[in-house]
Formats: structure tokens, C-alpha cells, sequence
């Protein structure tokens, strides 16, 4: 299963509504030493777990800060569209590959159950994250 790191710290914004990460850390996809990764750096900003405005009564289920380590690593891989791969011979990280918005929230979910969170729960998020990410695309396809 996915497993994370070190705990990440935040520096939450004045205004609660941004937080940059101070300390990061790595993410294996797949397995633990998978050697498919993502590393959350030093500097990294996040707006938290994002509710559109019609959603906002789900708020007590979803805090801002909730579940951070999943949502800063879906944030991550939604910038940059892809992956580290590690190769074990040389230790070198210089190697990427590209990974689809599809599985990019197919390992949100992952990840939140890895954190613990109940599946039914994880797949709530999973769908929210897809629903937004497919009005996203209609909405560039359609400017």
C-alpha cells in the first residue's frame, strides 16, 4: 500500500485560507520503496481541502486542514502531472514520468485511506475531487 514519510509542518497564512509547507516529505505510490514517488518540498503552498461555495455545508466533514499529507500530495501532482522514479542501482531521482488526472485522484483516494480515513468516507472525497476536476476540463474545452 502507499505510504508516506515524515509529517509535514505547515505555516498556515493569516487569513487561514493558505498554508506553505515547512518541513516535507516523500510519498510512495504503490508500495513503500516502490521507487515511484512524489516528494512534498520545502516551500510548497496549499489552499487545504477546497469546497466549491454550493458544497459549503460539508465543511464539518471536510475541514480546511483535514487529511492534509493526501491533499498535499494530490495538490502536488495536479501542478506537475507526474512522478519521480528512484533508480535503485544508482540512488539517482533524476527519472519522471507523466501520470493521468485520472490517476492522479485514483491515488488521492489511496492515500486518504492510507491515512485512515473509512473507504466510504475516502470515496466521498475521491468523487468530489473527480466532479471538480471533469467540470474543470468542460470549462476549458467550452472558453
Amino acid at each position: 500500500m502507499s505510504s508516506f514519510t515524515d509529517e509535514p509542518t505547515l505555516i498556515i497564512s493569516s487569513d487561514g485560507l493558505t498554508a506553505t509547507v515547512a518541513s516535507g516529505f516523500r510519498y510512495w505510490i504503490g508500495t513503500k520503496n516502490s521507487n515511484r514517488y512524489v516528494d512534498i518540498d520545502i516551500g510548497f503552498k496549499t489552499d487545504g481541502v477546497t469546497l466549491p461555495r454550493f458544497t459549503g455545508f460539508m465543511r464539518p466533514i471536510a475541514p480546511r486542514w483535514a487529511y492534509i499529507k493526501a491533499v498535499l500530495v494530490h495538490d502536488k501532482l495536479c501542478k506537475c502531472q507526474k512522478v519521480e522514479l528512484e533508480c535503485f542501482e544508482t540512488g539517482s531521482d533524476a527519472n519522471f514520468v507523466s501520470i493521468s488526472q485520472k490517476e492522479i485522484d485514483a491515488e488521492f483516494y489511496t492515500a486518504l485511506k492510507a491515512l485512515g480515513m473509512p473507504k466510504y468516507k475516502a470515496w466521498i472525497f475521491y468523487k468530489a475531487v473527480s466532479a471538480y476536476q471533469f467540470s474543470k476540463a468542460l470549462k476549458q474545452k467550452l472558453n
